[in-house]
């Protein structure tokens, strides 16, 4: 999941979460059950760009039948009655998936296969999928310790760092007009301030930035600030010293 998560992220994909499972799961006698599966997790706006009509949509992987694109509507449907197969064996190649969710962006409809394929029987041989599913794993180097869910949080954080000291350095400077209403701003205040206690490094520091920002553009007395901007500004020069020196960055 963690390896497909981090490709997605890199393609510019919203994804907030990852989840894997070893239990054993029947929906009900006439369905299906399998030992491991896992899923992909989008943010709202993504899934409803999916499929609108869906409550979630998971990009999910079965241990018996591989990936595929998973809207869950509320409905008697059964669990993937919705589902559109990518159809290339049990464990495809990441590009491979990355491709399948670029296609889907495009045309959910058209994305795979409403066939569902089955590559392996429940409980059967797990060593051998194990061993095809090793390749994905990050090695201990890179993991350093930390868990999937604390490696997957960090690489957020880097993954959002990043295209926030982006957006930050644009070299348009345009100022536009936004209409808010004080709720509005003020909620997005709060949830500037909410997300200052799960950002780390230098994307807390923007968040911490952006936020100030706001607060100072509240007050109509003040001169609007643009710490965020400058922080981000500051950084980028640093770095091009360091090229500069030949530092390693």
């Amino acid at each position: 999941m963690t390896a497909v998560a981090a490709a997605l992220l890199d393609e510019g994909v919203p994804v907030i979460g990852v989840r894997g499972s070893g239990r054993v799961r029947v929906l009900d006698d006439d369905d299906f059950e399998t030992d491991v599966d896992g899923d992909v997790s989008f943010s709202e706006i993504f899934e409803r760009s999916l499929c609108s009509d869906a409550e979630n949509v998971y990009l999910h992987w079965s241990g018996t039948s591989g990936w595929c694109l998973l809207p869950l509507k509320d409905d008697d449907a059964a669990y993937y009655d919705y589902a559109r197969w990518i159809g290339a064996g049990l464990v495809p190649s990441v590009d491979r998936v990355v491709s399948f969710v670029a296609t889907a962006r495009l045309s959910p409809a058209e994305a795979g296969s409403s066939e569902w394929p089955f590559y392996r029987q429940p409980g059967g041989d797990l060593t051998e999928l194990h061993q095809r599913l090793a390749v994905f794993v990050p090695d201990e180097k890179t993991l350093r310790g930390r868990t999937y869910d604390m490696y997957f949080t960090d690489l957020a954080h880097r993954v959002y760092g990043a295209r926030v000291y982006s957006a930050l350095n644009s070299p348009d400077d345009t100022e536009i007009p936004v209409a808010l209403r004080p709720g509005e701003i003020e909620a997005l205040r709060h949830i500037l301030e909410y997300t200052q206690r799960h950002a780390a490094g230098l994307f807390g520091t923007y968040v911490s930035r952006l936020t100030e920002d706001l607060d100072n553009r509240r007050q109509f007395s003040a001169t609007p600030s643009h710490r965020a901007m400058d922080t981000a500004r500051y950084v980028s020069e640093q770095l091009r010293k360091r090229r500069e020196h030949g530092e390693d960055l």
